[in-house]
């Protein structure tokens, strides 16, 4: 931890800028050279995304953009041959003069092979894996495209759903949905989210990942994934970069109108319903300016059965101390708004402007009952005391989640060069009253509960006796009073602010008949990122008895079928409002202004590159490029000393990181291709580790009399170094086979450490205590690997005689191992948090006519949730006192569409078919810590489209 004064250097970004500005007026006034530009159409005049247009001499390609348009500056006045390529449609051949200081217009519209490889490339699922396919394939990092309708073709209940189903991506769920994405099995943290490339700010406080499920699925044009980095993208992201794309307006009109309803079978049945709709079009003189906006709604509401049992640590799984019965009713709405505009300047140049709002809700009820067995001296390995009464807990949760992005900019090419800048703003928050809790104690003198191992015959059901139950529906039985239980609540605010400015630049030129770019670019931005958050507690001055209040909720069916019994559940609205109505029953206290979860973070990240690009003959492309970002972070916290004094707290930190990167794309065949690639990334602290109030307390006597933690402004990114070698190959009519390899190294990992302080005396501490202090921060430790087996398959049987011909399969399989060096605390080697080996993602499909079925069937294996330092303790490595895991996940989901008149089809999907569990446990799965069941939910619906989408 330091203190002192800082000044950001913005030197690289600075003479980027200057670069920039220099570079505009002999780009404009260069006049020797022509281009061509266009726009690429299938036959029905969809427009084509990703189609690759090349030439041979110079040896260059380009692909088209969101609306189907390409642009080739820098050729010398002649004639070339352009070829067209489109995976799924055949070859475009034409021969076009360029002529000095002009543009020449090739408007190419690309047909079927033959009638036995007919591909509807202009409507459906099909034609957005065949416009996936072709972006990745123009793409020059490993990317991975989900578009809008392949996103819609299942029942993701959002963002994090959608993109579950690529390959190596796992999720972290919570409550029945994906919440972060993990991309190559690693932590959260180390995945990055931007809109259209720009940072996107997180919702939640101290972390940096996106809150995925505070998204709608359907609110973005597409959703792609860079598992490789390239210098002119942000450095963030050592797992990868999941990009939101908004949506671009096309020529044609577009309206899209869904509305879904539905029911899950949970506490009696409980509905959901989505409603989106997207309009746009280009208009004005030769459809200049574009405009589309798209926005979607969701609520639903849904039951939790949950059970949270205690294993005895000396016996294991053969006794239990104790188990939670928790049931959850929450109601959630999602909506959002999403859309761009932008005008064409001339062809090659355009203004843009972009935005993504989203808003989450999710309100809701938990109730839960604390048994405690009574059974003196079961241990089998140790006599123990066993005893207790049982607890009420009962929690309303109520976060409003918001998030948004605006980006304006613009686009400006000239003959040998282009250039682009950029500002943006964004704004995320965390915030309303995210969590109230009431506490009950219990009135019983002692408990008969008692864990009853004989009637136990299913390991994740542990048994009880009825006077546990019994015990719990006397709401006589608890009470609340001025030293047992009371009254919770957080209140205030996070909130996150991001401003940005960025400008590129690009110059064109030729060695021999080879095409070359030469690029550089920079960026500024400045995060602020705080929180004003408090506690308010309220203790009741006499006695609160449960009784006074109703029983909120009966589930005779809890946990899948009567395996256990409810209590009396009674909703904290109804205590909130007595004690609104009674202010002058309880005391109150109030953390505001000292609570140890307030900070300010202020991060201001320079950023510079370089890069180069160079087109052999052959398909050979090599690109090779460095950036650098400079990164300061300046901390405003609180000091919090033993006897309770607060003081404001200060400190900075600063460090700088170089980031190279090197593809090599070569041909392997007629129909495929083979990628090298190297590339390295960072992935910053969260803002939780950095600017963790300090505080200090006693602990008793001895060397480590005083303990002291705090977070540091020193931390380091952690850096990844990634290798990646891809075989890909194209298949007729459409369809594609991948197959890769990846290695990760891993530097700096970020850990928790403690260690002793010899010269540290917290302020009001006696001078005799100085150096009896044993300190916990979060260091820069050790190192770690990745490395990983990828493929995927995806295949349209189109050829196939008769109804076999709407046949199709999708699917993709990753094993991925990993392995820890010098983490505090630990002499063995555990895999990485989040480090899922087995991935795998099955969908059959099915489009013949008016009938369009998907089957989703999703696996995640177990893997580290967090680590525990238990060196030497009972049980090992896969002992109850060992690292705890997320249990294994498949998932099957289905949805099918069925065409109707008036460009109406009928929606139906089912989600979670199979009732999957999600839940810990503790070194093996015996020792579970939370296993809970959300049923299937079944939607219908109607989706309209009263205009031709145009691709």
């Amino acid at each position: 931890m330091t203190s002192q004064v800082y000044r950001p250097h913005h030197c690289v970004s600075l003479l980027v800028f200057a670069l920039l500005l220099c570079g505009f007026l002999p780009g404009a006034k260069a006049q020797t050279r022509g281009a061509v530009g266009g726009t690429v159409t299938d036959q029905a005049g969809a427009i084509l995304q990703g189609a690759q247009i090349s030439t041979q001499s110079p040896a260059l390609t380009v692909s088209t953009n969101e609306e189907g348009r390409f642009y080739i500056n820098g050729l010398a006045p002649g004639t070339y041959n352009l070829t067209i390529t489109y995976v799924g449609l055949a070859p475009f051949t034409t021969t076009v003069s360029v002529s000095a200081g002009q543009t020449a217009n090739v408007d190419a519209q690309l047909h079927v092979a033959n009638q036995d490889e007919t591909v509807v490339v202009t409507a459906g699922r099909a034609s957005a894996e065949a416009e996936a396919i072709n972006v990745e394939r123009a793409a020059d990092n490993l990317l991975q495209v989900m578009p809008n309708e392949v996103i819609t073709s299942l029942p993701n209940a959002n963002l994090a759903d959608a993109l579950g189903r690529l390959p190596s991506v796992t999720l972290e769920r919570d409550e029945g949905e994906g919440k972060y994405v993990q991309v190559r099995s690693t932590e959260p943290r180390l995945t990055n989210t931007t809109v259209d490339g720009v940072n996107l700010p997180s919702e939640e406080p101290g972390v940096r990942q996106i809150k995925f499920d505070a998204i709608p699925s359907s609110l973005v044009e597409s959703v792609q994934i860079s598992k490789t980095l390239q210098a002119n993208m942000e450095g963030d992201g050592i797992g990868g970069s999941v990009n939101l794309v908004t949506k671009t307006a096309t020529d044609t009109p577009t309206v899209e109108i869904t509305g879904l309803g539905g029911i899950t079978p949970i506490q009696g049945g409980r509905g959901n319903t989505t409603e989106t709709a997207t309009l746009g079009r280009r208009f004005g003189a030769s459809k200049k300016l574009g405009i589309i906006v798209g926005g979607s709604y969701d609520w639903e509401g849904r039951g939790i059965d949950d059970i949270e049992p205690s294993p005895d640590e000396n016996s294991g799984a053969t006794w239990f101390d104790g188990m939670s019965l928790r049931e959850y009713q929450y109601f959630r709405s999602r909506y959002g708004l999403a859309g761009s505009a932008d005008y064409r300047i001339r062809d090659g140049s355009n203004l843009y402007a972009r935005f993504l709002y989203s808003d989450f809700k999710n309100y809701g009820d938990r109730w839960a009952y604390q048994l405690q067995d009574n059974t003196p001296g079961v241990s089998l390995l140790a006599p123990q005391n066993q005893g207790g009464t049982p607890s009420y807990d009962g929690e309303l949760r109520n976060p409003d989640i918001q998030v948004g992005s605006l980006i304006i900019g613009g686009n400006h090419v000239f003959n040998r060069t282009w250039y682009t800048w950029e500002a943006n703003i964004g704004r995320s928050s965390y915030g309303n009253s995210p969590y109230s809790d009431a506490n009950f104690g219990s009135t019983l003198p002692s408990s008969n509960c008692q864990f009853n191992q004989s009637a136990t015959k299913d390991k994740y059901l542990p048994q009880w006796t009825q006077p546990c139950f019994t015990e719990i529906q006397n709401p006589a039985n608890f009470v609340m009073t001025p030293t047992v239980g009371g009254i919770t609540r957080d209140l205030g605010e996070a909130v996150q602010l991001n401003l940005g400015v960025g400008g590129s630049g690009a110059w064109q030129y030729h060695i021999g008949n080879r095409s070359a770019v030469f690029e550089y670019g920079g960026k500024f931005r400045n995060e602020h990122k705080y929180a004003d958050t408090y506690v308010l507690s309220l203790s009741p001055y006499g006695t609160l008895s449960m009784s006074q209040f109703p029983n909120r909720m009966v589930n005779h069916n809890y946990y899948n079928g009567g395996a256990y019994q409810l209590g009396y559940n009674v909703s904290l609205e109804d205590v909130l409002a007595y004690a609104n109505s009674n202010p002058t029953s309880f005391s109150s206290s109030s953390t505001q202004g000292q609570d140890p979860s307030q900070f300010g973070l202020v991060e201001q990240v320079s950023a510079g590159y370089v890069m180069n690009t160079i087109d052999f003959s052959n398909g050979v492309r090599f690109i090779a490029g460095l950036r650098a970002e400079n990164t300061f972070d300046g901390v405003h916290n609180l000091a919090f000393g033993d006897s309770g004094a607060v003081a404001p707290n200060a400190f900075s930190g600063s460090y700088y990181t170089l980031l190279p990167s090197a593809s090599l794309r070569f041909r392997a065949g007629p129909e495929s291709d083979v990628r090298l690639i190297y590339a390295r990334g960072l992935s910053r602290p969260d803002p939780q580790d950095i600017a963790q109030p300090l505080s200090w307390s006693i602990n008793g006597n001895g060397a480590n009399k005083y303990s002291v933690t705090f977070g540091n402004a020193n931390l380091k990114a952690e850096t990844g170094d990634d290798v990646d070698v891809l075989f890909n190959h194209y298949l007729k009519p459409l369809g594609i086979i991948s197959v890769g390899y990846f290695y990760k190294s891993l530097q700096n990992p970020i850990v928790t450490s403690s260690y002793q302080l010899p010269n540290y005396l917290p302020p009001g501490a006696p001078a005799v205590d100085r150096g009896n202090y044993l300190a916990t921060q979060p260091v820069n430790a050790g190192s770690a690997w990745l490395s990983g087996f990828e493929a995927s398959y995806l295949q349209h049987y189109s050829a196939l005689p008769g109804f076999l011909g709407g046949l199709g399969l999708s699917a993709n399989y990753s094993y991925i191992g990993s392995s820890t060096n010098g983490i505090p605390g630990r002499s063995d080697h555990p895999r990485l948090l989040r480090n899922s080996p087995n991935v795998f993602n099955i969908s059959p499909t099915y489009d013949r006519g008016r009938y369009s079925l998907r089957m989703g069937i999703s696996y995640n294996q177990a893997n580290i949730a967090a680590y525990q330092y238990t060196d030497g303790m009972p049980g090992g490595i896969k002992g109850p006192l060992s690292d705890q895991y997320f249990y294994s996940h498949i998932q099957v989901d289905a949805q099918g569409i069925i065409g109707l008149r008036e460009n109406m089809s009928l929606v139906l999907s089912g989600l979670n078919l199979n009732n999957e569990v999600f839940g810990f446990y503790q070194g093996s799965q015996q020792y579970m810590i939370q296993r809970e069941y959300y049923q299937p939910t079944f939607s219908a619906g109607i989706r309209w489209t009263p205009t031709h989408k145009e691709k």
